[in-house]
């Protein structure tokens, strides 16, 4: 038998297994219910038990205790003083005061390079999301405080709506920092993020499923033939690391070799995919497929492989990951508008329900449009 043949068999029983995911630690548990105290202000002198006493109520070592607590020193979340014992520390942020106003607060984020330039990771699909958001809201009787911002002033971007204690509510939208939402969750603010994901108790999450969307990428261009499939992948790799992780796997599932030098990150601007362009054709053996990181990327990689007098499809296939809509262009797409709907709407619940809503991550599945920009690999009998 080839070996490529043994690879895909042995790589199709493999397949048969699912990983099994893994409970918390004992420490990550207790590290949550503290965090679930700090959100329903079970210390309201801002002083904790001591180690020993919490130990005791959760049937757990002091170590363990000591770990967690740690943990949240470390997010500025408590501080301890020698002597005096673990006391609360939320910098500009503090359990928040009735709010009369249905408002809630949506705050856009929006990529620069180091040359001040705009990465296009958002611009077509940020008005889709805030659409849905804004109809939703509204017939909630609910108004919306839009501020769009740089990831550099995201912080304090989000402080400045905690502080202001007029939102009753937030969603954070394509960008999240993990320190900065945690002590949100602590705050008690309810919380959603939406373009992005996060593991923190009490942030909920509404996102693409971009894993779903590569594997059904490579799978597509598998069946038409391909073999060596590239993958252009945003610089800023942490993210999405979903979806490389979905083109490894589809790659795996198709029994197919892949190069770390095919995946190529860049940035998302004209000068990014044309530096993008120049590693993959420099590339030995050359791919036969490109999938690009969204559809503005896939856009730019054409427009200079065709200034390059590169054959799209004849030459080079290209497909794209979604974003904006390019006529013509192979991609898998998803609804941006039912997201920003679906996270307003958990939003509004947890609103409704406070306390009792349980935590939700919604992942929305892409459909698959082919377009003319994808076709069997040129002298595919010799691939």
């Amino acid at each position: 038998m080839p070996r490529a043949e043994k690879r895909r068999l042995a790589q199709r029983k493999l397949s048969a297994f699912k990983r099994i995911p893994r409970p918390p630690s004992m420490v990550a548990q207790v590290e949550q219910a503290l965090r679930q105290a700090l959100a329903n202000n079970f210390f309201p002198d801002g002083k904790l038990p001591t180690e020993v006493e919490i130990a005791e109520q959760l049937g757990v070592s002091r170590e363990t205790v000591r770990l967690a607590a740690e943990a949240l020193e470390r997010e500025g979340l408590l501080v301890k003083i020698r002597h005096r014992g673990t006391f609360l520390r939320f910098p500009r942020l503090g359990r928040l005061k009735p709010v009369r106003e249905k408002l809630v607060g949506y705050l856009q984020a929006e990529f620069v390079n180091a040359q001040g330039q705009e990465e296009v990771a958002n611009r077509e699909i940020s008005g889709l999301m805030l659409q849905g958001a804004l109809e939703e809201a509204a017939a909630a009787g609910f108004q919306l405080m839009v501020q769009r911002m740089t990831t550099r002033q995201w912080r304090d971007a989000v402080r400045s709506f905690s502080d202001a204690r007029r939102v009753q509510g937030l969603i954070c939208v394509s960008y999240q920092e993990e320190k900065m939402l945690r002590r949100l969750a602590s705050s008690g603010l309810p919380t959603v993020l939406l373009d992005e994901d996060a593991n923190i108790p009490g942030i909920h999450s509404v996102r693409d499923d971009s894993l779903q969307g590569a594997r059904q990428a490579i799978r597509f261009l598998a069946q038409l033939g391909h073999r060596r499939i590239a993958y252009a992948h945003w610089a800023r790799a942490e993210m999405n690391p979903s979806r490389p992780l979905g083109y490894r796997e589809g790659m795996r599932d198709a029994g197919l070799y892949r190069r770390q030098n095919w995946e190529i990150l860049t940035e998302l601007t004209v000068a990014g995919a044309r530096r993008m362009v120049d590693q993959l054709l420099a590339l030995r053996p050359a791919p036969t497929a490109l999938y690009c990181f969204n559809n503005t990327l896939a856009r730019f990689a054409i427009e200079e492989l065709r200034r390059r007098a590169i054959r799209v499809p004849e030459d080079l296939s290209v497909m794209g990951a979604g974003g904006e809509e390019v006529p013509g262009l192979t991609c898998h797409q998803v609804d941006w508008y039912q997201m920003g709907r679906s996270a307003m709407q958990i939003l509004l619940k947890v609103l409704a329900e406070p306390g009792r809503s349980m935590q939700q991550h919604l992942r929305l599945p892409h459909v698959l449009h082919v377009g003319n920009t994808t076709a069997p690999p040129p002298n595919r009998a010799s691939e």
